[in-house]
């Protein structure tokens, strides 16, 4: 048995067409990222069936950071010895005709948390945030992101929390950090519905970490019961009857920046929460919804929308601004959507062009006014000196 393990080149097999015999499993087979035969990891291990530069084909998984042939796939699937899999493969009596063993993801077992668990622990971690300070990495962000923005204009809802651990996608504990917290609350509500989570690092910038799919995954929302459901965040300390809603925080605090706090501003956290705002509408008048512009989707048509094939395209944040207003119109607000007419942007990108340029001017007006000032002293000089 051992000289067959010697005698197989692995490198030279098939195997699109041999590992199947093996493994039924059809996001394995597909060569995408998905779970990992070897460790917990949901999305880290994926299947390569041409290896640059070594040939033949391998695997590989983010979390155990390692890799390795098909045959330690094989082994650790179906449990069979590594002896008897080589032997197969020489004599290509492959899994000598028994039927493809099923992958069953290693999971990394944790206890459901009851409702009243996943409040207990919202709750406590609101109690343990701080307000923000001018020496807080929270500042430090909102400064950097936000120009204009002033400390004493922050809201009752946004919190610093000195440490708060990290967990990745794939369950790896990533360390601990500052984070910005939200709080959302609903109309009627006493205590929040959901906590929205920045992690940044100590110089005031979003952890470095990515989802499953790559994509910058900073913000995380805490497990609760109900989820946001149509809390928000109110991102200021002005009282008014106009009010603005976002969706994130970033576009809130820059409406925030460039009213200079006279009208109150709330976050929603994402589109489709933004449609089932939950507040007590009878202290507004106006209100104004920021909606991203966001790239389009296709969705099933609801009834009253044409759609061929019964589906329309709509961008998701110009949509559920939409579903607002029309709902908010029916009881007799005021409503404006102002959305971006650039996919991608949204307020806080113009607001900091506005503020560049504002504050440009301003440079501009003060030396165009200093000049004037120095003429008018050099016209006495010479007045007094004839």
């Amino acid at each position: 048995m051992n000289d067959s393990k010697e005698r197989v080149d692995v490198d030279s097999i098939d195997w699109r067409n041999v590992l199947p015999y093996y493994v039924q499993d059809k996001n394995i087979l597909s060569g995408k990222w998905g779970p990992c035969p070897f460790c917990t990891g949901s999305a880290t291990f994926r299947i390569i069936w041409d290896r640059r530069g070594k040939g033949g084909s391998g695997w590989y998984c983010a979390k155990c950071d390692t890799g390795g042939n098909l045959v330690s796939v094989i082994h650790e699937i179906t449990g069979k010895p590594l002896a008897e899999i080589y032997d197969e493969l020489k004599t290509q009596r492959y899994n000598q005709g028994a039927a493809p063993s099923t992958f069953i993801q290693k999971v990394a077992v944790r206890p459901e948390k009851s409702p009243e668990e996943l409040r207990t622990i919202l709750r406590k971690t609101w109690e343990r945030s701080l307000a923000i300070t001018e020496d807080s990495p929270v500042w430090t962000y909102l400064c950097h992101r936000v120009p204009g923005l002033r400390l004493e204009w922050l809201g009752p809802d946004v919190r610093h929390h000195p440490c708060l651990t990290y967990r990745a996608h794939d369950g790896k504990d990533m360390g601990k950090f500052p984070v910005m917290l939200q709080r959302l609350v609903a109309a009627g509500d006493k205590t929040a519905r959901t906590l929205q989570r920045i992690y940044l690092t100590p110089h005031g910038e979003k952890v470095p970490f990515v989802d499953a799919k790559g994509r910058p995954a900073a913000k995380k929302q805490m497990p609760s019961p109900d989820g946001p459901a149509g809390g928000s965040t109110r991102l200021n300390n002005a009282v008014s009857r106009t009010l603005a809603l976002t969706e994130g925080a970033e576009t809130g605090f820059a409406v925030v920046a460039k009213y200079e706090n006279k009208i109150e501003v709330r976050s929603m956290l994402d589109c489709g929460n933004l449609s089932r705002a939950d507040l007590d509408w009878s202290k507004y008048d106006t209100i104004f919804i920021y909606a991203d512009r966001d790239r389009e989707q296709e969705k099933r048509a609801a009834k009253g929308e044409d759609g061929g094939g019964g589906v329309i395209k709509v961008r998701p944040g110009e949509y559920h601004a939409g579903l607002l207003a029309e709902k908010l119109r029916a009881i007799g607000k005021r409503v404006t959507v102002i959305a971006s007419v650039q996919e991608g942007v949204d307020f806080c990108d113009i607001w900091k062009l506005q503020y560049e340029r504002r504050a440009k001017r301003l440079v501009e007006r003060a030396a165009h006014r200093e000049e004037i000032e120095r003429l008018r002293q050099q016209t006495r000089t010479f007045r007094r000196a004839a």
